[in-house]
Parts: C-alpha cells; sequence; structure tokens
C-alpha cells in the first residue's frame, strides 16, 4: 500500500522503478505466501499420516523423516519470504512519504513476527528428525534470518 501510494506523486517521481520493482515483488511474495498457508497445512497431514504408517511399517522411520523434511522446509520458506518482505520494507522508509511510516513499522513488525513463528515450526520439525546432516544445514540457514 505504501509503495502504491507514493507511486506517481511528484514527490516520489525519481524513485518510480524501485517503487514499481517493490509493488511487483511485493504482489509475488504475497501470492507465495498464501499458498504457503495450504503447503503447510498439507505437510502437517503428511507427518501426521507418515506417523501412522510408520508404527505398522519397517521402513517408518524414512516415512516420518521424508514427511518432517517437508514439514520444516514450508516454514523456512515462509521465514525466507518474510526476510525478504522486510529488506524491501527496509528499502521503502526513504523513498516513501513518511506520513506512511506507522505502516511501514506495523508491517517491519508483522515481517518480524512472521520470520520468529515460521522459524519456531522450523525448530520443532527439526527436533524430530534423523537426518543429521539435513539438520545442521537447515539450522544454518535458519540462523542466517534470526535477528
Amino acid at each position: 500500500m505504501v509503495a502504491a501510494l507514493s507511486r506517481g506523486k511528484k514527490a516520489y517521481a525519481q524513485h518510480e522503478s524501485k517503487l514499481s520493482e517493490a509493488i511487483s515483488r511485493l504482489s509475488q511474495l504475497r501470492e507465495e505466501l498464501k499458498s504457503a498457508i495450504d503447503a503447510d497445512a498439507d505437510s502437517f497431514n503428511s507427518v501426521m499420516a507418515a506417523y501412522k504408517k510408520a508404527k505398522d511399517s519397517a521402513t517408518g522411520d524414512g516415512l516420518v523423516d521424508s514427511a518432517l523434511k517437508q514439514a520444516t522446509s514450508v516454514p523456512l520458506g515462509v521465514a525466507e519470504g518474510a526476510a525478504e518482505l522486510l529488506q524491501i520494507i527496509d528499502s521503502l522508509r526513504p523513498i516513501t512519504s513518511p506520513n506512511m511510516k506507522s505502516d511501514l513499522v506495523t508491517a517491519a513488525a508483522l515481517a518480524r513476527a512472521a520470520i520468529e513463528g515460521a522459524l519456531a515450526n522450523v525448530e520443532i520439525n527439526l527436533e524430530s528428525l534423523q537426518d543429521k546432516d539435513f539438520v545442521i544445514q537447515t539450522r544454518r540457514r535458519a540462523a542466517a534470518l534470526a535477528r
């Protein structure tokens, strides 16, 4: 909203291309993050199904690990998307109206909350994973996002 309201204004004409790029990327991020809602629910259901199947299967640990990896990847992607969102918000501060600062502050707070919540979800899933290499690599990616 902040970028859209600033674009086309004389005072921000020199930032027109940056504002347009931000609007385009923010639109893409919105769609990606919206689709992550369903992907997260699906991955949770897959984990539950894997635990049920694992009780009756010799390859149960592999089924659970596979499902947990997907259930970890989804919120990690959300955290990465929210981190990118936070960068875009920061880039908008100097090129948009100071009258909309509260909107940017609110957006940044929500992005940080999304990162924190998603990383908590990642960590919960990592605790149950058997694939230690995956755990180490994922924790490195997560640590880079935690601020």
